[in-house]
């Protein structure tokens, strides 16, 4: 096995002396919960992300990949961090193919940076996270972030279609194709989609755009806590073109702060709806929802919309270091059970995508392991009751330590614990934050 000293030259050998960081005052910004890495190494370009990965594995030092670092609070505290490979120098659009609504683009390419390309054609990508634009495609991809269009357009798993992908032995494999129509290798994919970065390094993601709607509304309307499993339900299955579907307990909606929403009272849930289509369709749909929800509906128009929307995401979102948050995936049914478990619980918010059986919890700070230990203790036994699963996605490191923060139902742990036996046997991927 090689010297750390020569490790690090070698590693200067691949990405060249400018975007290697060795110096204890540079690495120190890429420190995790406590954990700060041995070196800093930027490819610019897929082999070199593969030599990268092949050079670490020999040398046996712990590699945790990264973005542009917006989403590193999920997941278990790191083991020992040897290298940090950062990926946003692979920035560049690789294809984009108007007429099959795909584009190809590398892992660095931020969300801000591919809206724009497609917004020229009049399409999108529909994924909106929680938190900043600037977060990379690849980072996307890999933690599979959607946000409150999920109702309608999916989640990274299906709108990807094809990723590339760097493997610690030095190889660079393809999973699924750049057209719609080619779906070769698909079940790969979607084990790359959502691995955190633990089996490979996700270099290239190829994505199913869709058209920019015409118009967009957004109409919120408070619902009697005896009439939510109702309008959950209605809003499932629906024909209108609902693009999403949010349902706030009251902390959660006075948390949205000053703004044209109705207020909530404290026996009740504010419900917001997104229509989106064709102008005249969405002027339509407005005059039907208000039948369909069972409510009187207000409509939020103008700049306020978008400002409801950026805050409606931010809620499912870290409110600063250490915060508290919790993500359940369960059944549509079994949404209105574990927002009134949540709503229970002083002062802790709840946001569902109630069409998607998604809730985000959250004490808005760090609160205290008694209090936060319980509450995830009891939405998790109500989501794996149901076949579903929950997540203690950020937390103080402390508290990561003392609480299981991934539960036992992740979804294709399994399949990807087999992918990683055979893609990373060193285990040298991940520093322990997700398969160990």
């Amino acid at each position: 096995m090689n010297t750390l000293s020569e490790t690090l030259n070698r590693l200067e050998e691949i990405v060249g002396e400018a975007h290697l960081l060795t110096a204890t005052e540079a690495v120190a910004g890429y420190a995790l919960e406590g954990q700060m890495p041995l070196a800093v190494a930027a490819p610019g370009t897929a082999e070199q992300a593969a030599a990268l990965l092949q050079a670490a594995s020999e040398a046996g030092l712990s590699v945790l990949l990264r973005g542009a670092g917006r989403h590193l609070h999920i997941g278990d505290p790191p083991s020992a961090i040897g290298l940090v490979v950062c990926l946003n120098r692979l920035d560049r659009i690789v294809e984009y193919d108007p007429d099959d609504l795909t584009i190809t683009v590398e892992a660095g390419v931020t969300r801000q940076q591919l809206q724009r390309t497609a917004g020229q054609r009049g399409q999108m990508l529909p994924l909106d996270p929680p938190g900043p634009q600037t977060v990379t495609v690849g980072g996307v991809v890999a933690a599979n972030l959607s946000g409150p269009l999920r109702t309608r357009h999916g989640a990274p798993r299906d709108l990807v279609l094809g990723v590339r992908a760097a493997l610690t032995s030095g190889e660079i494999i393809h999973a699924g194709g750049r057209t719609v129509k080619n779906v070769a290798g698909y079940d790969l994919t979607k084990l790359f989609v959502g691995s955190f970065g633990s089996i490979g390094a996700i270099t290239e993601a190829t994505l199913r755009l869709t058209p920019r709607p015409e118009a967009t509304a957004l109409l919120a309307a408070v619902l009697p806590a005896n009439t939510l499993d109702g309008a959950i339900a209605a809003i499932a299955a629906s024909p209108l073109e609902i693009a999403a579907g949010e349902v706030l307990n009251p902390v959660a909606a006075a948390r949205l702060g000053p703004s044209s929403l109705p207020s909530t009272p404290a026996d009740s849930y504010l419900l917001c709806l997104g229509l989106a289509g064709p102008r005249e369709a969405v002027a339509h749909q407005v005059q039907e929802a208000e039948t369909m929800v069972g409510a009187e509906c207000a409509r939020i128009e103008g700049e306020q919309e978008a400002v409801i929307w950026d805050r409606l995401r931010a809620l499912a979102y870290p409110r600063g270091p250490g915060a508290v948050l919790v993500r359940a995936a369960l059944p549509i049914s079994a949404v209105s059970h574990s927002l009134a478990l949540v709503s229970a619980r002083p002062g802790w918010s709840a946001v569902a995508h109630a069409a998607q059986g998604v809730i985000y919890a959250s004490p808005g700070d760090q609160g205290d392991l008694p209090a936060v230990g319980e509450t995830l203790g009891v939405l998790r036994a109500a989501a794996e009751q149901q076949g579903g699963y929950a997540v203690l996605e950020s937390a103080p490191v402390e508290m990561k330590r003392q609480l299981p923060v991934w539960g036992t139902r992740t979804p294709n742990r399994d399949l990807m614990q087999a992918l990683k036996q055979a893609y990373d046997p060193r285990e040298v991927l991940g520093c322990g934050r997700f398969l160990c």
